[in-house]
């Protein structure tokens, strides 16, 4: 079986993952920060990978890239749905790295009984339980539904819930579950693009303590169609900042309810300077503020 020590040896840990931005060195990176999942004594790393291209096509050789980019790194939140469920759990019991990975999945079961064999398949890829976390893009059905999804905790399939949505419409609904004690995660979209989170469901979620996975941090893209050929400002640097990926997310990993940010690149190059948002000082209010100008001045 292909392990990770063979995988790295076999494709060079150096040469994946080169030089990250302040002088952190695949050869011997610093962990990755990490912050707590509200209410227990775990915690997960404060920059993980999305459901990337090379998941959900099931790209092995260039999944196992990535994975290995980011456990090198200290890494652990991985977000998986489609294909990439299958993908994921694969390398993580390929790579033993179930420890320290953790999945968020999403599932699609309509009772109880088909969740539970779904959750179980993937519980044997990745070489047993319980799956870390499951995710659900409803709020209203995890509501209705709830019961079922307690079952799979009860029954050791399953240690965490979560919804996940993209869009400022979905909010109110997802404040609602969360206002209510029924998840343990929320996953939405929250960028320098947009900010609106920071106005009620963020603060929302320091107070009912709920961990918050923020996603699409560069719009699909968008955001470097504003930011390209622009010069980065020369103040970046005073909270390490290097280049305009990780300007963005630094700016969602300053508000302090932001549990982890997570970008969708296949890119591992791409990877590291992303992952290289997580080390070094991160900007202040005031800072913050200079940094939503500068992008509404290119807009």
């Amino acid at each position: 079986m292909l392990n990770r020590r063979n995988f790295v040896q076999a494709m060079g840990a150096a040469s994946l993952a080169g030089a990250l931005p302040g002088g952190v060195h695949a050869a011997g990176p610093e962990p990755l920060p990490r912050r707590p999942i509200p209410g227990t004594d775990e915690s997960i790393a404060i920059v993980g990978l999305g459901n990337a291209r090379a998941f959900h096509e099931s790209d092995m050789a260039l999944s196992r890239q990535l994975i290995d980019v980011l456990l090198e790194h200290g890494g652990s939140y991985i977000d998986s749905g489609w294909d990439g469920r299958t993908v994921l759990s694969t390398i993580s019991r390929e790579f033993d790295a179930q420890e320290q990975l953790f999945l968020g999945t999403y599932i699609e079961g309509k009772d109880l009984r088909s969740m539970r064999a779904e959750v179980q398949g993937f519980v044997d890829l990745q070489g047993g339980g319980p799956l870390d976390m499951v995710q659900i893009y409803s709020p209203e059905e995890l509501e209705q539904r709830y019961d079922e999804f307690v079952a799979l905790r009860e029954e050791g399939l399953v240690r965490y819930f979560g919804v996940a949505r993209y869009a400022k419409e979905f909010y109110p609904a997802m404040m609602n579950v969360m206002e209510k004690g029924l998840v343990d995660f929320v996953q939405f979209n929250y960028s320098i693009m947009e900010p609106e989170a920071a106005d009620d469901i963020l603060p929302l979620a320091q107070e009912t303590g709920t961990a918050v996975i923020a996603n699409r941090p560069f719009i699909n893209g968008n955001y470097f169609d504003v930011v390209r050929g622009q010069a980065l400002p020369g103040w970046a640097a005073d909270f390490d900042c290097h280049s305009w990926a990780q300007f963005s997310l630094k700016y969602i990993l300053a508000h302090p309810a932001v549990t982890c940010v997570i970008t969708e690149t296949s890119n591992p190059k791409h990877v590291i300077d992303n992952l290289g948002a997580g080390y070094g000082r991160l900007p202040d209010a005031d800072q913050t503020r200079q940094m939503e100008a500068v992008i509404r001045g290119l807009l």
